[in-house]
């Protein structure tokens, strides 16, 4: 049996440090901003009702296949597993990135996390399979927004989303899927941009960042990359 989509993505990677688009969400951010006016509303009760109600996007975008934890990756897939077998997962330098590797510089509020264990190089014995960058991004009224930028060459991505919220289209110059968030704050909201690629995926996803923030990191990304094409 192929593994689940989960255990192929979850391996030698932390979950992002954020809430993303449920209950839970809307009530941390009630707790940050209970002692100040608001400026920036979470998505409504109702919407983050119907969006876990709604059945979720599962299949293949520009060659990438999207879908939620419990998914089973297709057959043509080429996954962890079998790249690495049973060869422990470690982190290893900077140096041995190889094509993984993409210098960006993000603007404010974008702050490189360098001690997370979301940001690295992994390997398993010689194979490098992953190049992350993970990013905090405190919005308004102190919500925790954070970001990671991660690189492999599988062609697949974990996103537990609604059907109508993956759409392609073309950001910064390259062909990309877009995972919108939930409103245009993306407070108590997971969002991503996903740029196919021959030998590398480069895959953004955010937790309580706003669209137009996300875009625009989006962009840096798609001209790094246009630049190592």
């Amino acid at each position: 049996m192929r593994p689940a989509l989960s255990r192929s993505l979850t391996i030698g990677l932390v979950a992002v440090i954020a809430v993303v688009g449920s209950i839970g969400g809307r009530a941390l951010w009630e707790t940050v901003t209970a002692e100040d006016e608001p400026k920036a509303e979470p998505p409504p009760l109702d919407t983050l009702n119907d969006e876990a109600a709604k059945d979720k996007f599962e299949g293949e975008v520009l060659g990438v296949f999207i879908g939620p934890p419990e998914a089973q990756l297709p057959d043509n897939l080429v996954t962890y597993e079998e790249v690495c077998g049973s060869k422990p997962t470690e982190q290893v330098d900077w140096d041995k990135a190889g094509d993984l590797d993409i210098a960006v510089s993000l603007p404010d509020p974008f702050k490189l996390n360098p001690d997370s264990l979301n940001t690295g190089v992994i390997a398993c014995g010689d194979t490098v399979y992953s190049a992350r960058w993970e990013y905090s991004a405190p919005q308004l009224n102190g919500y925790p927004g954070s970001l990671i930028i991660a690189r492999s060459p599988f062609k697949y991505a974990e996103f537990n989303v609604s059907t109508e919220r993956v759409v392609t289209d073309d950001i910064g110059g390259l062909p990309a899927v877009y995972i919108k968030p939930l409103s245009e704050n993306g407070i108590g909201s997971a969002a991503g941009v996903i740029f196919p690629g021959d030998s590398v995926t480069t895959v953004i996803s955010s937790s309580g960042v706003p669209d137009a923030d996300l875009l625009k990191v989006a962009e840096i990304v798609a001209a790094k990359i246009k630049e190592g094409n």
